[in-house]
């Protein structure tokens, strides 16, 4: 039975591949999605992690209240000298560095007037670095100087790119007050990422930014280097009693994952809404497939009927149209697991387009998109062709000889048109109900969500009282 289906495949090559082209576009989506996604993942994992590479230990403010206006929780300057006077303390450093995205945020402002970046809601950094610990400094200088005292400023490399702006030359910095113009000393780039999208990062040194952001005698962070044979833990248990309670102590390669957990989490709406996309096209794609295979597997009565007349049991026919299913359901999920990366391409090109460009790195094709899209192609086409596949195993043998010799019908068939406009009314109800009566996020969007999907369903009942009759022309 494995080479009747081949056969047959082979013998429908055209009809195989547009069968195929619904599962190639969904599958496609959620390769995409997902190297887009992991992608920018792997862009802010990267850099947040090399940040504390060189870091023992890291005291930051505690948040007492999450995603306060008020700004990002501080901690005092004096605590930093009480660190350095630790024994087992090589170096420590304070700055003011909040990837948090909502406080801390320093508007560049270009000779129009307008603020340069922060498109479809990007956020706008400003960092405090001292230029005497490079060790602890997340950003990377490529050329000039770091900021060195009032009136200058050090500008992410992309940002500085796409707005010609150079060193020597002058931008407005905006905060909590009016614009100022301040001097370009110096580009950086965060870490090995070549963009960071729409947001921008200005860099001040720690006096400028505390001035600039209201934090007089505050800090954000203190990083700390231990002396070589110190281990992270030791440390931290040295400084625990110098931290007060409104401050908290943790290793720096629990702060770098913690922070890029932060970011990423917050970007994970990107994935969700995508993949959502790709849900939807994967169901379509999964009626095509129905219909298609219910109106080929109505065409083969004759030849189903002949191998029943050869000995092949309802099992072997069963199992001779799954293995359709399955062929074209793989093939269709391998083009559309490639494709998935010119996908990536031109959905970056897309939110480049409308402003709110993402950060990137090099493409990560990961194991789990490769699983998941093989997974999702085949389950939805082996499921979408049970139904038509236990159809033909009811194609009686003495079918064979019979002219016209059509599918016989289920034992529901006679409820299939009652059934099929009860879902629909239900549907339009639903559909109704969501965007005409109901309130609040969830109420519409469940209404709207079950009553697309039992339109589809109804729709898909009829669709072979409408598509049957021209079906012999089409193929």
């Amino acid at each position: 039975m494995i080479g009747v289906a081949v056969k047959g495949l082979l013998g429908r090559k055209t009809r195989a591949l547009l069968t195929g082209l619904a599962i190639i576009l969904g599958v496609s989506m959620v390769s995409g999605t997902y190297v887009l996604t992991d992608t920018i993942n792997k862009a802010f994992t990267g850099v947040l992690v090399s940040t504390y590479k060189n870091t023992s230990v890291v005291i930051s403010g505690k948040e007492v209240v999450k995603g306060a206006a008020s700004g990002n929780a501080t901690v005092s300057e004096t605590l930093l000298r009480k660190v350095r006077a630790v024994p087992d303390v090589q170096a420590a450093a304070g700055g003011i560095v909040n990837f948090n995205g909502t406080t801390d945020l320093v508007k560049l402002i270009g000779k129009n007037g307008k603020t340069i970046g922060g498109n479809g809601g990007a956020p706008t950094f400003g960092f405090g670095l001292d230029s005497k610990y490079p060790q602890f400094n997340p950003m990377k200088l490529v050329s000039g100087k770091w900021a060195s005292g009032p009136g200058q400023v050090v500008v992410e490399q992309g940002t500085a790119s796409k707005h010609g702006l150079h060193v020597g030359g002058r931008v407005g910095v905006s905060a909590d007050g009016p614009t100022q113009q301040y001097t370009i000393t110096g580009i950086a780039k965060l870490g090995s990422v070549s963009t960071i999208g729409a947001a921008t990062i200005a860099v001040f040194d720690v006096p400028t930014a505390q001035k600039l952001l209201h934090k007089k005698g505050q800090i954000d962070v203190i990083s700390i280097a231990g002396k070589p044979g110190v281990s992270d833990k030791q440390l931290l248990r040295e400084l625990a009693p110098l931290v007060p309670s409104n401050a908290q102590v943790e290793t720096g390669q629990s702060q770098g994952k913690k922070e890029a957990k932060n970011i990423t989490s917050g970007l994970s709406f990107i994935k969700y809404l995508l993949l959502a996309f790709a849900a939807i096209a994967l169901f379509v794609g999964s009626f095509v497939i129905f219909n298609t295979i219910a109106i080929t597997v109505a065409q083969r009565a004759r030849e189903f009927a002949t191998l029943r007349t050869l000995g092949a049991s309802r099992r072997q026919v069963l199992r001779s149209v799954m293995i359709e299913a399955f062929a074209i359901g793989l093939l269709a999920a391998v083009i559309g697991l490639f494709l998935g990366l010119a996908i990536a391409k031109g959905l970056n090109a897309i939110f480049v387009a409308l402003g709110a460009d993402l950060p990137q790195t090099g493409t990560v094709f990961a194991t789990r998109t490769v699983v998941v899209s093989l997974l999702a192609g085949v389950i939805v086409t082996v499921v979408a062709g049970i139904f038509p596949a236990v159809q033909a195993t009811r194609v009686p043998p003495i079918a064979a000889v019979r002219e016209g010799a059509v599918l016989p019908k289920s034992r529901f068939s006679r409820w299939s048109t009652w059934i099929a406009g009860g879902l629909l009314v239900l549907a339009l109800a639903l559909l109704a109900d969501g965007l005409f009566l109901a309130s609040g996020i969830a109420g519409v969007l469940l209404p709207l969500g079950v009553g697309t999907l039992l339109l589809f369903i109804g729709v898909a009942l009829v669709s072979g009282f409408i598509s049957r009759p021209s079906s012999v022309a089409a193929f």
